[in-house]
C-alpha cells in the first residue's frame, strides 16, 4: 500500500510540475490568447447561428467561455492575492473552452462536418497552448470525459456513432501532435546547451587574460605612486619638458584603482555567467544579517557610471532601513542589473529618474527600483527573470539575458522575492520583498 501511495504520489507532483511548466509557458501570450478566445466565441456564435446555421448552439456556454478567456487576457494585472489561483484558472479555462466546450458541441451536432473540423482545430489549439504532451493528454480525456456526461445527461436519445468513428483521429491527432510538439522543444533545448556549453568555454578562456591584468595591477599599483610622486618633484623643479595635461594626470592617477574594480567586475559577471549555466544553488554558508542602506550606498558609490548625468538620475530614500539574511556582495551585484536596467530604459528619457526606496509593511520588507523610461511589453514582463532572455524593447540591445535570472535566483537564496511592475511609456518598477523573519545569526 505505501508502494502505491509513492508511485501515486509521484505521478500526481508529476503532473502538478507538467501543468505549472506550461501554465508558466503561456502566461506571456495571456493577453493574446485571451483576446482571441473572448472574442471567437461569440463571434462563432453569430456564424454558425445566422450565417451558417447549424442544428445546435448555445449561448450560455459560449459566454462563459468568452468570460473565462477573459480572465486569462487580463492575468498579467490580476491582484497580488489572486495570483496564487491563476495556474489552476487557466487550467479550468483550457479543458473547459477547448476540449469539454468542442466535444459537447460536435455531440450535439450528431458529428457533422463543421463541428468535426472544429474539433480539429480546437485540439491543434490546446497542443499548441499546453506546450506539454502529458498535461495536452490529462486536459483531453478530462474534456472529454466531462463533455460525454453532460451529453448524456441533456438529451434523451444519445448518439454517440458518428464521435466514436471519429474518436480515433482526435486520438492520434492529440497523442501524434503532442509528442511531436514536445520533440521540437527538446530540440530547442539541445540547442540552448550548446549554446551554453559555447559560452562556457569562452567565459573559462576569459579567466586567464583577467589574471594577467590582475598581476599586472598588483606590479602597477605597487610603483606606480612612485612614479607619479617622481613626476610631480621633476615638474615642481622645472625639469619636465613635455608634461602631462592636468586632467589626463588626474585619470592616470586613479586608473589602477579603476582597472582592478573593472577586472573584479568581469570576473564576478563570469561567475553570474556560469552559475546560471550550471544552475548550480548560490552557496548560503557565508549568509549574515546585513542593513540593506549600506549595500545600496555602497552599490551607487561603485557602480561604473557613464556620466555623471546617470549619477544624478538616481534619487534615494533609504529612511526606512532594515535588515536582511544573505550576502552583501551578491546583493550589491543585485543592484549592480537593477541600475543597468534602469539606466538603459531611461537613457532616452527627458527628465530620466531612478528612484531606489526602502520600504516597510505587516508582512515583509521592500526595495523599490523605479524609473521613468519606456517601460517593458506585457509580452517580456513574464519572461525577463528566465535565463538567456533579453527583452526586445531595451535600447542597449546587447543584453545577455543573465542579469535578472540571476536577481532572481539570489533573492530565492534570501527567502525573498523581485516582482516587475509596469507601463509602456511611463516606468517600470521592480518590487524586491524580503522576509520579517530572520534567520539568527547564520544560523
Amino acid at each position: 500500500m505505501q508502494y502505491i501511495k509513492m508511485q501515486f504520489h509521484a505521478i500526481y507532483s508529476f503532473i502538478r510540475r507538467s501543468f505549472s511548466e506550461s501554465a508558466e509557458y503561456s502566461f506571456p501570450y495571456a493577453f493574446y490568447i485571451g483576446l482571441v478566445g473572448a472574442i471567437g466565441f461569440p463571434l462563432y456564435y453569430y456564424l454558425w447561428t445566422y450565417v451558417f446555421p447549424q442544428p445546435y448552439e448555445n449561448f450560455s456556454l459560449r459566454l462563459l467561455g468568452s468570460l473565462l478567456f477573459l480572465g486569462i487576457a487580463f492575468i498579467p494585472i490580476w491582484p497580488a492575492a489572486l495570483r496564487p489561483y491563476s495556474h489552476l484558472y487557466w487550467f479550468i479555462t483550457m479543458t473547459y473552452s477547448l476540449p469539454f466546450f468542442f466535444i459537447y458541441m460536435l455531440l450535439m451536432n450528431k458529428g457533422n462536418i463543421v463541428w468535426a473540423m472544429s474539433t480539429m482545430a480546437g485540439l491543434s489549439l490546446l497542443i499548441l497552448i499546453t506546450y506539454n504532451w502529458i498535461l495536452t493528454i490529462t486536459m483531453f480525456f478530462i474534456g472529454s470525459l466531462f463533455a460525454l456526461l453532460v451529453y448524456t445527461l441533456t438529451i434523451n436519445k444519445i448518439e454517440l456513432s458518428n464521435y466514436l468513428i471519429q474518436l480515433p483521429i482526435y486520438l492520434f491527432l492529440v497523442s501524434a501532435g503532442s509528442i511531436f510538439n514536445y520533440k521540437s522543444i527538446r530540440l530547442k533545448q539541445e540547442k540552448l546547451k550548446v549554446l551554453a556549453s559555447v559560452g562556457a568555454e569562452i567565459c573559462h578562456e576569459l579567466r586567464t587574460p583577467l589574471m594577467t591584468i590582475q598581476n599586472n595591477v598588483y606590479g602597477l599599483n605597487t610603483n606606480l605612486p612612485k612614479l607619479i610622486h617622481a613626476y610631480e618633484l621633476a615638474k615642481s623643479h622645472n625639469l619636465v619638458t613635455d608634461q602631462i595635461r592636468p586632467d589626463i594626470f588626474k585619470v592616470l592617477a586613479h586608473s589602477v584603482e579603476q582597472i582592478e574594480k573593472e577586472t573584479i567586475h568581469s570576473n564576478t559577471v563570469i561567475d553570474i555567467f556560469l552559475m546560471n549555466l550550471s544552475k548550480s544553488k548560490v552557496d548560503t554558508e557565508q549568509f549574515k544579517r546585513i542593513w540593506m542602506a549600506d549595500v545600496i550606498k555602497e552599490a551607487i558609490h561603485r557602480y561604473p557610471y557613464d556620466s555623471d548625468r546617470e549619477r544624478r538620475t538616481i534619487k534615494m530614500d533609504l529612511t526606512k532601513d532594515f535588515e536582511f539574511f544573505g550576502s552583501d556582495i551578491l546583493m550589491m551585484h543585485v543592484v549592480f542589473n537593477l541600475i543597468k536596467n534602469a539606466l538603459a530604459f531611461t537613457k532616452d528619457a527627458k527628465g530620466a529618474t531612478i528612484e531606489i526606496t526602502l520600504s516597510k509593511d505587516a508582512k515583509a520588507n521592500h526595495v523599490f527600483f523605479k524609473d521613468n523610461g519606456k517601460g517593458i511589453p506585457l509580452q517580456d514582463r513574464f519572461l525577463i527573470f528566465e535565463n538567456f532572455y533579453s527583452s526586445s524593447n531595451q535600447s542597449r540591445g546587447s543584453g545577455t539575458g543573465i542579469g535578472l535570472a540571476f536577481c532572481k535566483r539570489v533573492l530565492i537564496s534570501f527567502n525573498a522575492q523581485i516582482k516587475c511592475y509596469s507601463e509602456l511609456g511611463k516606468y517600470t518598477e521592480f518590487v524586491l520583498s524580503f522576509p520579517k523573519q530572520l534567520k539568527k545569526d547564520g544560523i
